[in-house]
């Protein structure tokens, strides 16, 4: 798995631990220590999701789609962010335009998108903003220094069929 799976990964599995927890009733003085569901958990109703929730769920999914599909999604996405140009949409965007099987180039566009959200109200669209912001950046700086190990190789290369 690379670096930038890992990150949002991570952000994935800390989310989905804080939206799984359940009561139980405890031993109190004089009852025996049997831990019970309450009877409101036998009929859980599933709390609101949030945009965060939604969009690193579509992060999950982005990541696993064929080639063919990614494309198919990427052009969705972009006739929705003509139409709605709301942060969700935006994040949607940025995204897919920052996914491994994107264009080369495109994470400076996904980088453009995540601009604006980096200031957004919502502490959730936020956050992932500058997860995702960062996880670029880090993408970049490696893709930055796999450049300059290629080229001192290829240096060395010459250097070595000169010395022949």
């Amino acid at each position: 798995m690379n670096g930038k799976a890992l990150v949002l990964a991570g952000a994935i599995a800390l989310l989905a631990a804080g939206c799984g927890t359940s009561r139980v009733n405890g031993p109190a003085a004089g009852k025996p220590a049997v831990a019970a569901v309450e009877p409101q958990a036998r009929n859980p109703v599933r709390p609101a999701v949030s945009d965060s929730e939604t969009l690193l769920a579509y992060f999950d999914h982005v990541r696993k789609l064929p080639a063919a599909e990614f494309a198919r999604e990427v052009e969705v996405v972009r006739k929705l962010y003509a139409r709605e140009r709301t942060d969700v949409v935006r994040m949607r965007y940025a995204i897919l335009l920052s996914a491994p099987a994107a264009a080369p180039g495109d994470e400076a566009r996904a980088m453009e998108f995540l601009d604006p959200l980096l200031k957004s109200a919502d502490a959730g669209i936020r956050a992932l903003a500058t997860l995702l912001s960062a996880q670029i950046q880090e993408q970049r700086r490696v893709q930055g220094l796999q450049q300059k190990l290629d080229a001192l190789m290829s240096l060395d290369k010459s250097m070595l069929e000169r010395g022949r």
